[in-house]
């Protein structure tokens, strides 16, 4: 039955795992869910601090739109002389994040210029890679116009750069393969010249991201290197374009004349730094959402020249962010998800939601501080759909095992048990321990005196009518002191008090239980005798003590029922009421349970068949508050003094009071037996080692 049970649930495991998996990966706004966490682990980070990197962008800007007499595009002699300021102020690396793939307009001779400028310094310019118009299977490079590429050779990046399914920019390709060969990213290109690598070095790729020289660059998923965003828009320092342009040899404005002679130059801030030449006007449409869009309650798309900013800073710092490893992700979910179908199928409901719930949050809270502090990109929303599903399957597994266990006792127990006890198995199935526990209870035999000759007397429907009538009632009255019935045996019952659910009363019920059935059977006599039909009575016999009560038999079959030396203590006082023609016989250990509550005289000390140890046993005769008449007051009276005096050895004594006993009720069973016994003793009387003791030949 366990292997089964683990069975179920390992299935309600390999499910929930299943589920989990299938939509994470297959339901596209659980695939934006996931990305979303990542810019919330982004803005949970914060920004970061900036100050010693040596990335400096040169906008161009709305100031420098207003301030420099040429519209857009811009001839090239602005660039020319951007490149030789920057390079007079000890610019270590430029960037121009402008594709030159048409001629100037206005003069031919400004690309020129700009080439001769670019020849022979540190100057990287931009290139892309797209698709197709044509073709969408086909890819399309776009170089500079021949004379800039050229002169820039082999200093040329791609920008080409795609947002995830979302439409945020998170990832950067590091060099992507064209015709055999791989053209790299702007900022693999940047990274190269400003370290002073050889044109030689290209990337090698590996099967979880590239080999560049001695540096290892992780790879995240197809899109290429995680950018690890220092911030939102305006992180690195930004200088207007016209402010770089004030030599002297353009038209500027009087406001900005001189500015950088003035006031770049002796800061030097562009001393042994790479710099960014890129567009930030919204107008020229280079403006994209980031991780940090939405950092600090305000919307800002991130320009194009600085998300390049971000993914340099990222290949210069080698502060990558890494993808944790898919097999110990599997391995971390299967834990929790065991973790939670172990707790939700032992503890109760509310108990293992809240740990679930708990599990799940602290999982969310590790995968912020692996992120902030550890560089660790986790699968968050997979673990949190696996435990959740798991927590989910196993309650549904745990309420369908109860509606079993349910529907299991009350099979087993609605028609032996009372209402009342079924309820509260069904409530708490746990009560009912299966294959057996020992405990103090309470057990009572009865059997229909003359059985025998009764069925002789009458036809086979007549005598089953009969018994079911019998039985009925009898049953009837045991539920409604709480006993079960534990089985039927021909006219013979056995039922126990204090089983499946205990409680401490169990022997005043039993009692009390026996005394209802007695009544019962008088009203059934008179009715009986009415219809001419045979008067049933019964005998009964009634033990507490240590017991083993539950479910025993075969795998297949089993039946509730209760063993022990006590049990069959109780079926030999049925029995022994024969001897005395009593009708309730109780053990010491039940008297002693109820003589505060039942009115009873002793009959004698019993050594019943197959035990060694003497019994003392009592005549159960009615609850203590119900009126007795007087001369049954008198019998009971002469009775307990005939007792002693039969203890005593006085047996002419004994005899005179058991007489005055039959002279009150002729038809009492336990004084004719006395008086029997003590006129045999008076004739030949027992021997010195006389203990009192009655031993039962017979069951």
């Amino acid at each position: 039955m366990q292997l089964k049970r683990w069975g179920f649930l390992g299935a309600v495991l390999l499910f929930s795992l299943l589920l989990a998996y299938l939509l994470r990966f297959s339901v596209p706004a659980l695939a934006d869910l996931e990305r979303s966490t990542l810019d919330w682990r982004f803005s949970w980070r914060g920004a970061e601090s900036v100050s010693e990197s040596p990335i400096v962008l040169v906008a161009i800007d709305n100031a420098s739109f207003e301030m420099l007499p040429e519209r857009w595009p811009w001839p090239r002699n602005y660039y020319a002389h951007a490149v030789e300021n920057l390079t007079a102020a000890g610019a270590k690396a430029i960037g121009i994040d402008v594709i030159f793939d048409v001629p100037d307009p206005g003069d031919s001779t400004r690309d020129e210029q700009l080439a001769r400028i670019v020849r022979g310094k540190p100057v990287v310019l931009a290139r892309k890679l797209e698709r197709s118009e044509r073709l969408s299977t086909l890819w399309q490079l776009t170089d500079p116009i021949p004379v800039l590429r050229e002169a820039a050779d082999p200093n040329l990046g791609l920008v080409s750069i795609s947002a995830d399914p979302d439409g945020i920019y998170r990832r950067y390709p590091i060099a992507m393969p064209f015709y055999n060969r791989l053209l790299n990213s702007f900022a693999l290109e940047m990274l190269r010249v400003y370290l002073g690598i050889s044109p030689a070095t290209q990337p090698v790729p590996l099967e979880d991201g590239f080999r560049f020289g001695e540096r290892f660059i992780p790879q995240f998923g197809d899109g290429g290197m995680m950018i690890n965003y220092a911030g939102p828009r305006g992180t690195f320092p930004v200088y207007s374009m016209s402010s770089l342009l004030d030599d002297g040899r353009l038209e500027m404005g009087p406001d900005t004349l001189n500015a950088f002679n003035n006031h770049l130059l002796p800061d030097s801030v562009f001393q042994d730094k790479l710099v960014l030449i890129g567009s930030t006007v919204a107008e020229l449409h280079d403006n994209h959402p980031t991780p940090f869009m939405n950092f600090g309650g305000i919307t800002r798309e991130m320009s194009g020249v600085e998300i390049l900013a971000n993914a340099i800073r990222t290949l210069l710092d080698q502060n990558y962010l890494y993808r944790f490893s898919g097999f110990w992700q599997f391995v971390i979910v299967l834990l929790l998800a065991a973790l939670v179908l172990l707790l939700a199928t032992r503890l109760p409901v509310l108990p293992a939601m809240g740990i679930s719930f708990l599990m799940a949050l602290l999982w969310v809270a590790l995968a912020f501080w692996l992120f902030s502090h550890q560089a660790l990109v986790v699968e968050m929303l997979l673990p949190v759909l696996a435990v959740s599903f798991t927590y989910v399957g196993a309650t549904v597994y745990r309420y369908l095992e109860t509606q079993r266990e349910k529907r299991q006792i009350l099979g087993a127990f609605e028609q032996y048990v009372p209402p009342r006890v079924v309820e509260e198995l069904l409530a708490h199935p746990e009560k009912l321990t299966l294959g057996g526990e020992e405990r103090v209870m309470t057990v009572l035999f009865s059997d229909v005196a003359n059985f025998t000759t009764i069925s002789e007397s009458l036809t086979p429907r007549d005598l089953v009518n009969l018994i079911n009538a019998y039985l009925s009632e009898m049953t009837d009255i045991i539920l409604s002191y709480d006993g079960i019935i534990d089985k039927y045996e021909g006219d013979a019952i056995m039922a126990e008090f204090g089983a499946p659910v205990y409680y401490e009363e169990h022997a005043i019920k039993a009692c009390g239980a026996a005394l209802d059935m007695q009544a019962r059977l008088k009203v059934m006599g008179r009715q009986a005798r009415r219809k001419g039909l045979p008067v049933l009575n019964c005998r009964v016999g009634i033990n507490t003590g240590n017991m083993i009560v539950g479910n025993m038999g075969s795998r297949q079959v089993f039946d509730y029922t209760v063993i022990g030396d006590e049990v069959n203590l109780a079926s030999r006082l049925e029995g022994a009421n024969k001897a005395y023609g009593t009708r309730n016989m109780i053990s010491e250990s039940t008297y002693l349970a109820v003589r505060e509550h039942f009115v009873t005289r002793p009959l004698d000390a019993l050594r019943v068949k197959g035990k060694q140890r003497p019994v003392q046993v009592y005549e159960l005769l009615a609850r203590i508050e119900e009126p007795l008449e007087e001369d049954f007051k008198t019998l009971l009276a002469a009775y307990q003094v005939g007792f002693r005096q039969y203890r005593n050895r006085d047996w002419q004594a004994a005899a005179e009071s058991f007489r005055q006993c039959l002279r009150l009720r002729p038809d009492d069973g336990p004084s004719r037996e006395y008086l029997r016994r003590v006129l045999e003793f008076a004739q030949e009387p027992p021997g010195p080692d006389w203990d009192g003791v009655f031993e039962m030949r017979t069951k």
